[in-house]
């Protein structure tokens, strides 16, 4: 496991992804925020995360698109997802459980220290298998 995880955050909501960046800095994570779908895959040309937190109610590019760019253009990374959505519908949900990346599917509102915790675990996970 990396001393200090690199996180990329995807989230539209300049505010509330600059919250989740500073409180995945403040928890010994590096941690970097885009606003919206193009903006992660050009990071993700430019450098793979240990972990990616994606808000799926994107306008433009929706965070599913942006998985099925992912899985597309990197095949064989293997960073775990944790999905951020205010729509907490079944199907959403459902789409997610077929995401062979997503680890986890968080609806917002949330506790940003369990988000932590949750990030934590994900990176520790990857790196053990």
């Amino acid at each position: 496991m990396p001393s200090q995880p690199n996180i990329l955050i995807v989230e539209d909501t300049v505010e509330y992804g600059n919250l989740v960046q500073s409180q995945l800095q403040r928890a010994g994570m590096k941690a970097h925020h885009v606003p919206d779908g193009k903006a992660a895959l050009d990071y993700l040309d430019e450098k793979l995360p240990d972990a990616m937190l994606l808000d799926i109610g994107m306008p433009g590019m929706n965070g599913w698109a942006v998985l099925d760019e992912i899985k597309v253009r990197y095949p064989d990374a293997n960073f775990p997802v944790i999905v951020l959505t205010a729509f907490n519908d079944p199907a959403n949900k459902l789409i997610g459980k077929f995401q062979q990346q997503v680890y986890r599917y968080c609806s917002k509102p949330f506790d940003l220290r369990r988000l932590t915790e949750t990030v934590w675990e994900a990176v520790v996970q990857v790196s053990v298998h």
